[in-house]
């Protein structure tokens, strides 16, 4: 069943966070692994898309220079277990990586 993984990124007061910046030309990356390793993979915020098609059609965040705080990722997950989900997004010049664990039924 397709969900969509919904992540923000706030400040120490509980605000959206400020001074974003595209990383790798998105908003931000995740890569799923089931714990074991049994299904991996790599999501960008529009889809899996090859980074040629985007750049060769205009990918949709080009038209738009500011950079929201949240960031949702389209996935299905093929098999129940514990996953771990790492989360990339890019604030001030600086890569920010974050785990997160699910259990999927």
């Amino acid at each position: 069943k397709p969900v969509s993984l919904d992540f923000r990124l706030v400040d120490a007061a509980g605000q959206p966070a400020s001074g974003m910046e595209l990383y790798m030309g998105m908003q931000g990356h995740a890569v799923v692994a089931r714990r074991d390793l049994a299904v991996f993979a790599h999501l960008h915020p529009m889809g899996t898309v090859p980074m040629a098609a985007l750049m060769a059609f205009g990918a949709p965040h080009s038209m738009n220079p500011a950079i929201a705080s949240a960031v949702s990722f389209p996935y299905g997950f093929p098999q129940p277990g514990s996953y771990r989900i790492w989360v990339q997004m890019k604030r001030k010049g600086v890569v920010l990586t974050v785990p997160f664990d699910c259990e999927v039924k």
